[in-house]
């Protein structure tokens, strides 16, 4: 697929060029939008072009497809999707070099995006679109709160939620392995009642709906539901795997029988929140829905390795800070006891600790 250069207006640019910012610029590039990746140093930015300035993407998720792996022979490999084309951009360059971003989607980890967008924020204006991909929750209000106090000048948002599995392979940065075919969701931030959606807005989520990904753009209040969920998920799963050191399937009741114990509690301590913080959605997240939630998504990520195992295997900060610490900030708002989350968090961060420790010399 040729470059092509794009005007400055239909070109996307990602932010993040971990499994999913890698996911999304590849799908993106191959339904024909030019894209750029924002790469952290120009040391990476000449790797990519060195390699072709394309990414490859492996869809492993066939492998569990029940029509698509009866085409695989056994023990064959996949052929990775390589997609050319692509732009790539060292984010510490002057902002009035690399010109105005009109359309911009961040897959950075929670804990990288208020220092990653502090390096763009000046390349974008009211008439620009950001896209939101972090797991937990509270990274749209961190924003605000840190870059736009003012009402003048404030990109439209959208957020979104992703249930594909995906990893950044091991022996090449520029290639991600899908390896589980999910669904994303989206949806646009009510925005300040004197400010409409600029025209980038619809093209950019016309150009995500199109995506091979099984997208739907639904209104905030019904995403901000499954935003809760899959926040509750994220908050048994991601911690009690990183700390145990195994794949999601063994939270499973079959593959371990103490486990319902852990997640009904689990699942009721974050209930509780939810009903003090958001009272009006106390129907659709009760403990039993919660419970049963996470339980399907524990099904049907079995052979994932959570986010936040693959970080502390590496000795990388993870995300438990928007995820379980956002529901302890949430209760001690409102009043309600948090002990599991609690402790889980004070558990991953000791985990945190004792990686750096590891790493530092002595």
């Amino acid at each position: 697929m040729s470059a092509g250069t794009g005007s400055a207006t239909s070109r996307i640019h990602i932010l993040g060029a971990g499994a999913v910012g890698l996911l999304f610029a590849a799908h993106l590039r191959q339904a024909g939008h030019p894209i750029t990746l924002l790469l952290r140093s120009q040391a990476a930015v000449d790797r990519f072009e060195r390699q072709g300035s394309r990414i490859s993407v492996i869809n492993d998720w066939v492998r569990a497809h029940p029509s698509r792996r009866l085409l695989l022979q056994p023990g064959e490999d996949i052929t990775p999707c390589a997609v050319g084309g692509i732009q790539a951009e060292d984010i510490h360059t002057e902002n009035d070099r690399q010109g105005v971003i009109s359309k911009l989607v961040v897959a950075t980890k929670a804990q990288d995006t208020l220092q990653a967008f502090g390096r763009v924020r000046m390349r974008l204006g009211a008439q620009s679109t950001v896209v939101l991909l972090q797991n937990g929750m509270g990274v749209f209000e961190a924003i605000q709160r840190e870059f736009y106090t003012q009402t003048d000048n404030v990109p439209a948002f959208i957020v979104g939620t992703n249930a594909h599995g995906c990893l950044r392979s091991c022996s090449d940065e520029f290639v991600t392995r899908h390896t589980a075919m999910g669904s994303c969701t989206f949806a646009t931030r009510p925005a300040p009642a004197a400010c409409g959606a600029p025209d980038s807005a619809l093209e950019l989520v016309t150009a995500l709906t199109e995506l091979p990904l099984d997208v739907a753009v639904v209104n905030w209040s019904d995403l901000h539901v499954q935003l809760l969920l899959k926040l509750a998920a994220n908050a048994v799963i991601n911690p009690a795997t990183a700390l145990a050191g195994c794949h999601n399937g063994l939270l499973s009741p079959c593959d371990a029988p103490t486990m319902p114990g852990f997640m009904a509690l689990a699942c009721a301590e974050i209930a509780a929140i939810y009903a003090r913080a958001h009272p009006h959605l106390h129907g659709e997240l009760s403990a039993h829905a919660i419970e049963e939630y996470v339980t399907r998504i524990v099904h049907v990520t079995a052979q994932n390795r959570s986010s936040m195992l693959q970080d502390v295997a590496s000795g990388r900060p993870t995300e438990v800070d928007w995820i379980n610490g956002h529901l302890v900030r949430l209760a001690h708002q409102h009043g309600v006891s948090a002990p599991i989350n609690t402790a889980l968090l004070a558990l991953i961060k000791l985990r945190e600790a004792a990686s750096e420790e590891r790493q530092s010399p002595s």
